[in-house]
Order: C-alpha cells, then structure tokens, then sequence
C-alpha cells in the first residue's frame, strides 16, 4: 500500500470512528428510551383501566338503585294502561291514562312490563285497541320473555316480612281490575253521575276492602331476543291473582354512561374475570363492568411508533450528513495527498529531465571549452549541445504550460488559416532533432484541404509534444518511423500522429490525459507526464478534440480534429 492510500484509509478509519461513537451511543440510548417506554405503554393503561373499573361500577350500581328505589315506590296499578287513583279527589267512576302511559321519563329504562297469571305480558304504553306499530312491535319481542320472568320470581320469591302491604277499597280495587271498561263506558256516555255506582260497584259495595302485598323490586337477567338483559321484577299479590311487573335497562342509555369513563367501558351479564373489571351490586343478578385499555394501548404504540419514525428520519439524516462529511473529508485527504505524491513526482522526474540535457550541455560546452575529443567533430558537438538546448526548452515549456494550465491561464486565439503550411512548418523545425535522435518523420498531407480554425502557436506546442512523445517511445522499436497526416474529417481537418512503439496498456489508457499520468514500467522512458494533459487543454481551447486508437500492426495514433473556418 502506497503512502497515499495508507494515509487515505487512516484519515477514514479515524473520521469514521470519530463519527460511528457518537452515533452509536445517541442510537442505543434512544433504543433503552424506547424499552423503557414500551413497558409503560403497556402498563399504564392497565393501571388505569384497573384503577377506573370498581369507581365506575360503583356509580353504576348507585344509578341503578336509584331508579330500583324510584320505581320500588311507584304503584302497581301504574303498571297498566289505565287506572284509578284510589286517593284521588274524584268519586264514583274516575280512570285516566297511567303515568307510564307516554313512556318512562327515566332515559336508562327501556320499557315497563306486567305480566298476569296467565302469562300475558302488557305494556302501560299500550291499550288494546292501539294502532301504534312500535309499541307492538317491542311487546312482541318482550312476550317470549315471560315465562322466564315467572319462573325467577318464583325462584326469587320475597319472604312475607319482604312484602309491601295495603289495603284498597274494593270499589277502587275494582276500577282498576276493569279500567279498561270503565273507560269505554265513559268514552260512550254510559258514566253515570257524580256521586252514583255502576253495576259493577253496587255489587261490590258491601265487599270487603283488598289487601294487596308488593314485594321489592330485584334484578334479574334475561334474555330477550337472544341478547342478554338486566330488568327488575317484582311480585304483586292480590286474593285475585298474583302479577309480575317489572322493567328493562336501556342498553344505548346504559352505554351513555360508561362513556363518562376515560377508557372504553362496557356493561356485560356475568361475574368479573380480571383486574380491569368489577362486579355491579345488581344482586341478584351478576352484571360487571369492563373496561377496555386495548385502544389507549393501541394509541400509545402509534404515538409510539410516529416518535420512533421520526427519530429514524433524523438519526438516518444526520447519520448521511456524518457519512457525507467523512467522504469529503477522505476525498480531501486523498486528493491533498494525491498532489502532493504529484508534486514529488514532477520535481523527481523534473529534475531527472533537467539533469539529462544538462549533464549534456556540459560535457559537450567542457570539451569543446578544454579541445577534447576530435577538433573535426567540433560541428557535430556544437549540434548536440543545441539538441540538448531544445530538448531542455521542451522540458522548460512543459513546466511553463502545466503551470499555466493549473492556473487556468492558457490562453489561444484561433482564427482561419492554412492548417497544413502550419503543420510542415512547425515539422520542418522539429525534424532536425527528431532526426538526430534517431527518429523519421513522414507528412502526409491530402490535398483541398477545407480552412481550419486554429492557433498558430497551439498547434506547434501540440505538435512539439505529440512529436516528442512518439520519439521517447519508439526509442526501442525497430521501426522509428512518426508519420504526421493531414485528413478531411467531418465538418473539419484531423491530425493523426502515428508511431510504432509498443502501445499503451488498457490501465493507462484510462488516464492518459490527465497531468502526470505516464506507464509505470521498467522501460518507461523519462518524462514529467504533461505533454498529453497539455495537448488536451490546448485542443479543447481552441475547440478542438483529441482521441487516441492503437495503430494496425502495433503503435499508438493521437489525432487532433480541427473545427472547420466555415463553422
């Protein structure tokens, strides 16, 4: 591992530490929060629904025998349609409608009922000439009921000591066992005058008053249309026959008022199963509240769930912002030491360029300072220190045009021209050295070439460069030959530079014009890895392209495609 890597992957592992800590600790003590969270939200609603469950049966049970205490006073004779107040100011023949008879002024009561010896169930809302469908309608569904009611009342019958005791007039005790008829008579105009008897009451005006004993309302369960229910029954005697009469809760009244109830609470028949739910003082019958802490729960995890949704889009956020931050800051790191590994390269292979003209400079500038070497080479050593002059100004120029190009300052002007006198201009006062080192160069140039727009002194630094480095890298090749060409191209002129060197690899071929990209063997020649960066900034300037292909048979072909002038 290379010293930019190793410096790259500890600048990560230490930013990455540096973030993954915090992180982690601020993750697990939000996950302990949420744990201990949890655990309430399971718990204090049970808390509650088993702290709320016995209050409110408790004002249940008070609502309810407030109502048992209210009808316990109510007379048996309102348990009909009609009827006659014995304590009334009216004397002789005097029914009117019972109190019963538009309903109970009691929300939570559903309906009153009374049923006779023989099992007929009637309602005080109810004549038996009424055409009102409803009413029907409610003794059908309570009719079946009745033997059921009769049956508890026998298997609840109060012990005499239990009973409500009265004595009523027989003439009253009679209007109110024949109110109905009484009623007729009155509606017909048979009612005889203040003061005067019916047959009825002639023939019972010498009988003996009715005692009438009404035990205490009780509650019970029944089930009426296969839903359970709570009434009160109580039990009525009279030498006449006994009655049953009695009332039902309203379930919807009933459900109004467990609704007061911070959770969600039910009234159901049956003995208490659990902590959530308490027993009614209904005996005896055995109702019990339930409450259900299911939908506080359920809104406890939600409010749950929506705060831990939104503590991971934060987390996610800032954990992506962290990451973000480390890679930038790795991507600096990596590039801070990336140019400087560069740099040390440029001045490494700058000075290795620098030495190698120089070096000949002097020993040539030394010998013929000091007359070594044959006097009739004298031509010869003077052509060689200006070969070595040229290549260190290519050298000089390169340095010069990188750091131009770091700056953003190279500048060009292209304009119209002839773009293939350029060329064999700029070729012609490259050959020489080209040739002394070894190097052909062949041009090859079509004719009615198209005007091209170029600058002048771009196009020699291109040339310069791509010349030098098809020179450097045929300098093993059997064939050194560089052939220049000059081509239509499309709406422009390419130029093609062609060697028959060795060719690039695929793994430089990726980076080949970028700054200091060279090959990394052994018989790499020397270089700074400029000139191709150089030659792709100064074509794109003047909007030009550059492309590289391998070439048949072996060697690589760098072509610059000129804009047209008429473009």
């Amino acid at each position: 591992m290379n010293r930019v890597a190793s410096r790259t992957v500890l600048a990560f592992l230490l930013i990455t530490t540096a973030i993954a800590v915090p992180s982690v600790s601020w993750f697990m003590a939000y996950t302990r929060e949420v744990a201990l969270e949890a655990a309430q939200i399971e718990e204090t609603p049970r808390l509650l629904a088993e702290s709320t469950a016995q209050p409110l049966a408790d004002r249940v049970a008070a609502r309810l025998e407030a109502l048992r205490e209210a009808e316990s006073r109510r007379p048996f004779y309102h348990y009909q349609h009609l009827c006659h107040d014995p304590k009334g100011a009216s004397e002789g023949a005097a029914v009117f409608p019972s109190p019963l008879a538009e309903g109970s002024a009691d929300p939570l009561v559903w309906a009153h009922f009374q049923i006779d010896a023989a099992g007929r169930l009637t309602l005080p809302t109810l004549s038996d000439t009424s055409p009102d469908a409803a009413q029907r309608a409610l003794r059908d569904e309570l009719q079946p009921a009745s033997p059921a009611c009769l049956a508890l009342l026998r298997e609840h019958r109060p012990a005499p000591a239990q009973m409500k005791s009265e004595t009523m007039d027989a003439a009253a005790y009679e209007q109110n066992l024949h109110a109905a008829r009484i009623y007729a008579d009155i509606k017909s105009g048979k009612a005889v005058l203040r003061g005067q008897q019916t047959g009825s009451q002639a023939a019972t005006a010498t009988s003996a008053p009715v005692q009438i004993h009404t035990g205490p309302f009780l509650w019970h369960t029944v089930s009426i249309g296969d839903q359970p229910r709570l009434m009160a029954l109580r039990e009525v005697r009279t030498s006449h026959g006994g009655l049953a009469q009695g009332f039902v809760i309203e379930a919807a009244a009933m459900a109004d008022l467990l609704k007061r109830s911070r959770l969600p609470a039910q009234f159901l028949p049956g003995a208490p199963a659990g902590p959530t739910e308490a027993a009614v003082a209904v005996k005896p019958a055995a109702w019990r509240v339930c409450i259900d802490p299911r939908g506080d729960i359920a809104e406890a995890r939600a409010n749950a769930v929506a705060r831990r949704e939104e503590f991971m889009s934060l987390f996610l956020q800032v954990v992506l912002v962290a990451v973000f931050v480390d890679l930038w800051v790795v991507a600096l790191v990596w590039q801070s030491e990336h140019l400087a590994q560069q740099r040390s390269q440029f001045a490494a292979s700058a000075a290795h360029a620098l030495r190698t003209p120089l070096a000949g400079l002097r020993m040539y500038a030394e010998m013929l300072a000091e007359g070594l070497g044959d006097p009739a080479r004298a031509r010869d050593y003077a052509q060689r220190i200006a070969g070595e002059v040229e290549r260190l100004a290519r050298v000089v120029a390169n340095v010069l045009g990188f750091s131009r190009l770091e700056r953003g300052k190279i500048s060009v002007r292209p304009e119209p021209g002839d773009l293939a006198a350029a060329v064999r201009a700029s070729v012609a006062r490259q050959q020489p050295a080209l040739v002394a080192a070894g190097a052909r160069v062949e041009l090859v140039i079509a004719d009615d070439l198209p005007p091209a727009r170029f600058d002048r002194d771009a196009l020699t630094e291109i040339l310069q460069n791509l010349l030098d480095n098809a020179e450097k890298y045929t300098r093993a090749a059997g064939d050194r030959s560089i052939r220049v060409a000059l081509a239509p191209a499309g709406a422009g002129v390419a130029l093609s530079v062609a060697e028959h060197g060795p060719g690039l690899p695929p793994e430089v071929r990726r980076r080949l014009f970028r700054p200091f990209a060279r090959g990394v063997g052994r018989d790499t020649p020397a270089g700074l890895g400029l000139g191709l960066a150089i030659v792709r900034t100064l074509a794109r300037a003047q909007a030009a392209t550059v492309d590289y292909e391998d070439a048949t048979g072996g060697g690589a072909v760098f072509t610059v495609t000129f804009p047209s002038a008429a473009a």
